[in-house]
């Protein structure tokens, strides 16, 4: 068994064990989150063991402009003269089940047309639909203390294009206390 899945069957166990701890519990979902580059593709594996059959999707947030893109985008992405950053902020969900709350700064630019088009129109999360870029994720940071009530982890990554290695996003996923805590024993 490769590590890779070795990491992402003890999240799954964990996960579903009767009273895991939190910090345990975040552990293993950083472990798992570090072990692939896309999260859509780790929380996809997670709500087919839960929901079989049940894709996860990108609820779309009503805020889209709402908040600031981090200060470290303009010297990380090397904006172009005709190149513009879009926010997307989603919901993303197993069922009705909330798991994470991500926002996702990209350069459309940087991205095939088709894409830019399913992100705008469709409830396909960022991974899925950016992944015939075979992109590599550069983690920024993981924080799993000091957060606001109801977020387990905060991860914190830029996305580049493999071919090229060119930045074209950047994420910042809040996964919820709530969207691991429910598949808990309750048989006790």
């Amino acid at each position: 068994m490769s590590l890779r899945k070795a990491g992402l069957t003890g999240f799954f166990l964990l996960s579903m064990a009767s009273s895991p701890a939190l910090a345990e519990t975040a552990a293993h979902l950083k472990h798992a989150l570090a072990s692939q580059p896309s999260a859509t593709r780790v929380l996809q594996a997670y709500c087919a063991r839960i929901a079989p059959g049940v894709p996860v999707t990108a609820i779309a947030q009503p805020d889209q402009n709402d908040r600031t893109p981090p200060a470290l985008l303009g010297t990380t992405f090397h904006l172009g003269a005709k190149e513009t950053l879009r926010a997307r902020h989603v919901s993303l969900q197993c069922g009705t089940l909330v798991l994470s709350d991500a926002w996702n700064w990209y350069v459309p630019e940087r991205l095939t047309p088709e894409m830019n088009h399913q992100l705008q129109t469709t409830d396909i999360p960022f991974g899925r639909v950016v992944a015939p870029l075979h992109f590599t994720r550069v983690p920024l940071s993981s924080v799993s203390e000091g957060l606001p009530p109801g977020i387990l982890l905060r991860n914190t990554a830029m996305l580049t294009r493999q071919s090229d290695q060119m930045p074209f996003s950047l994420v910042e996923e809040n996964y919820l206390i709530a969207g691991f805590a429910r598949f808990k024993d309750t048989s006790d």
